[in-house]
């Protein structure tokens, strides 16, 4: 049974210090000791890095004692991070284990030489691991995010809700459950009355706008977000999707899930995506972990004489910037394409970077794009929240596009850690637009 919010359970990884021993003549020089720097580095990464519980912490200084660590490698353990102390030797028998492996330089202390042929390596031999040499311990910190992300997948439960018949199913090891919509509803009727009027209370007072729906159509969205939570807690489930448009399309839902699609992706450790789109349900999980983010679930319109993708959908989470900053404006509108129900139109914030990405899991690809949001694209055509993004070449993202039509847009450059994580799980990477 998989229970809790996403990313709370701890990270497993295998440490160990790799250099030639004291009085070797080496790089950084013969007089280093590895055992105080490695001691050094792990009072370091234990108070930085909380959520990552690590074993072992051995310093390697001869190829006999790496085959020894090699063999204590266990499959209760989530990935592996070495740090390269200074010249060192190769680590065929870690990259052997087949488990995702961080390769890191000490910074400043000059051991290059060694990573740039762990670097021919793991190329060569197509290891699931990334090698890094950086000052910034931010940095550092962000790659052994990623192996917590890819074990926190392991651990996750998304619920579907909607879109045909089909079976229970994993994807990327995270339990999918398919919940029959009555259920859904069951829970809307019993929600609190009271509870989801304050809800739809604080949602109107927080808008700059309530323009289209009553107070009445709020307060349904508030019971069906109350219904919503309540699935996923009874259920252990960090994530819900839900086939918004068929199933309201039908009757078959008394609200669009809008306000609390968006309510849900502005707290810790929740996701939610439309339409059942699982692929893009999952692509929020990682982005959440890895950037500390919520973010945008959005389809395209192209501009090509102006280089701008316009990214549009009728529900964004609020909390762009981050979970602790202040959320962007926002009005309460109708869904778009019917003019029915509740919707958010998000007022996105102009000349930052962000990343657009999308995990395939099926095809074993994540999709990047580099672009910088202009801000929101005010215009009552197409879905309510719009951002408008520049991009490398528009005309190319038209003609080359790829996938559905779902991308997922945060804010901030973090293509850089995505292209890892693809090493690490063992996925390509395919740029959009260039």
């Amino acid at each position: 049974e998989r229970r809790g919010k996403m990313g709370t359970e701890r990270t497993r990884v295998r440490l160990i210090f790799i250099s030639q021993p004291k009085g070797a003549p080496k790089w950084p020089s013969i007089h280093f000791d590895p055992h105080r720097r490695a001691e050094q580095l792990r009072e370091i990464l234990r108070r930085r890095l909380p959520e990552i519980e690590f074993i072992g912490g051995d310093v390697v200084t001869s190829s006999d004692k790496m085959s020894e660590i090699a063999g204590r490698i266990s499959l209760g353990e989530d990935g592996i991070a070495v740090f390269n102390l200074g010249s060192s030797w190769g680590l065929n028998p870690i990259l052997k284990a087949d488990l995702p492996t961080l390769i890191i330089n000490d910074p400043l202390l000059f051991g290059g030489a060694g990573m740039i042929a762990h670097s021919q390596r793991i190329r060569r031999e197509g290891a699931r691991a990334v090698i890094i040499s950086t000052t910034d311990w931010d940095e550092i910190d962000r790659k052994f995010r990623l192996l917590h992300v890819i074990s926190s997948l392991r651990r996750a439960k998304f619920l579907s809700i909607g879109g045909g018949p089909g079976a229970d199913r994993e994807i990327m090891g995270a339990a999918v459950e398919r919940v029959p919509v009555d259920e859904l509803n069951r829970s809307y009727e019993k929600a609190d009355e009271e509870e989801a009027r304050g809800i739809a209370r604080r949602w109107m007072e927080g808008a700059d706008a309530v323009v289209e729906p009553s107070e009445e159509e709020i307060l349904k969205s508030a019971k069906l977000y109350l219904a919503m939570k309540e699935l996923m807690e009874e259920r252990g489930a960090v994530g819900i999707a839900v086939d918004c448009l068929g199933l309201f399309y039908a009757g078959k839902l008394p609200a669009y899930p809008c306000l609390g699609f968006a309510q849900i992706d502005d707290e810790p450790g929740l996701i939610s995506a439309c339409e059942n789109d699982i692929a893009s349900l999952l692509t929020k999980f990682v982005v959440k972990l890895i950037t500390g983010k919520p973010s945008f679930l959005s389809e395209p319109d192209m501009d090509s004489s102006r280089d701008l993708a316009i990214y549009a959908h009728c529900v964004s989470a609020t909390r762009m910037a981050g979970l602790d900053e202040e959320p962007e404006p926002y009005i309460i509108r109708s869904h778009a394409e019917d003019d029915k129900g509740a919707a958010l139109q998000v007022r996105f914030r102009p000349g930052i970077p962000v990343t657009v990405v999308k995990l395939i899991p099926d095809e074993r690809r994540i999709l990047l794009l580099r672009g910088e949001s202009l801000g929101a694209f005010v215009s009552d055509r197409g879905c309510r929240s719009k951002m408008a993004v520049r991009v490398p070449d528009a005309q190319r993202l038209l003609e080359n596009w790829q996938h559905s039509w779902h991308r997922v847009v945060v804010y901030g450059d973090y293509a850089r850690d995505f292209e890892h994580l693809a090493r690490l799980i063992g996925f390509d990477v395919c740029y959009e637009g260039v």
